[in-house]
């Protein structure tokens, strides 16, 4: 399946007299990094709406923000911390009388130290309360989320088979030109050789064979041969429907840059040299592309 690591989702579902919307938007990466933002007393969803990401996603940095509006009843209680409300008197009334302080504490100062009211929710426990509320809401924007890669999967696809064609197309122009390469190269070589040949030791059946053997080496008919190897992998998954394609054809992509740095440094010919050149040129460009597909 070509999907796009870039894109957004939002979803919202409500019930009685509470609404959870939730918004997801992805990147790409390396891996599936997700990153999950809820209200502080529902952080208790973020393992479970970690699970629901990883069921739509393979890979891709994930930043989803949840938001929970409740109207009606507050649905909360203050209490009263009696510990801490104790142990505070206790200790004012014992440094009021080991220093002879005069401290008369109203409640204006009691409101002011930390943590002696405590707030909690009245009744079940919202998050578990109100999941299913959530849940929906994350799985409709997973849904969008997936249907917006999806169609920027397409667009990339289509990017990218457009230069998998002018490779394939320059790959052949290289194997047509193989020959000629070589003979540039022996043209090359019998001048050098003709120059050297009235010079003293001169062996010219020594010299023939090492040509030979160097002019072989000049041979780029392998590495066009393991370009269209590549190129056919690359055709393949052009057409897979399957699992995440990104990282496979990011491995095609990188062989098919070898072969070509490999040929340009074997050839001899001006031809070979520039559709190299150009095809480099196209391989960056789907490199480019490639890394934002899943």
């Amino acid at each position: 399946m070509w999907m796009s690591m870039t894109g957004f989702g939002r979803g919202d579902h409500h019930g009685g007299e509470v609404s959870v919307t939730a918004e997801v938007r992805s990147v790409n990466h390396r891996f599936l990094d997700i990153h999950v933002r809820c209200p502080a007393k529902f952080t208790s969803w973020e393992m479970r709406v970690r699970s629901l990401v990883r069921e739509t996603l393979k890979r891709g940095k994930v930043d989803v923000f949840l938001g929970v509006r409740e109207w009606g009843k507050g649905g909360t209680t203050v209490r009263v911390n009696h510990g801490l409300l104790s142990s505070f008197l206790a200790e004012a009334k014992r440094v009021r009388e080991e220093y002879s302080l005069a401290m008369d504490l109203s409640f204006r100062d009691l409101i002011e130290i930390p943590d002696l009211f405590v707030f909690a929710p009245e009744g079940n426990d919202p998050a578990e309360e109100h999941w299913t509320l959530a849940e929906g809401a994350v799985r409709s924007a997973l849904a969008m989320l997936a249907g917006s890669r999806r169609e920027e999967g397409k667009r990339l696809r289509a990017v990218i088979e457009r230069s998998v064609r002018t490779l394939a197309t320059l790959t052949e122009e290289m194997t047509a030109l193989s020959g000629e390469n070589k003979e540039h190269a022996r043209a090359r070589l019998l001048e050098r050789i003709e120059a050297l040949s009235g010079e003293a030791g001169f062996d010219p059946v020594r010299l023939q064979q090492e040509a030979a053997i160097l002019i072989d080496r000049l041979d780029i008919s392998e590495e066009c041969d393991r370009l269209r190897s590549h190129l056919a992998g690359m055709e393949g998954l052009l057409k897979d429907e399957g699992e995440a394609v990104g990282k496979r054809f990011d491995f095609l992509v990188q062989e098919a840059f070898r072969e070509m740095n490999t040929a340009s440094s074997k050839s001899a010919h001006a031809g070979v040299s520039e559709r190299v050149v150009t095809a480099k040129t196209e391989l960056e460009k789907i490199r480019e592309q490639i890394q934002n597909v899943e």
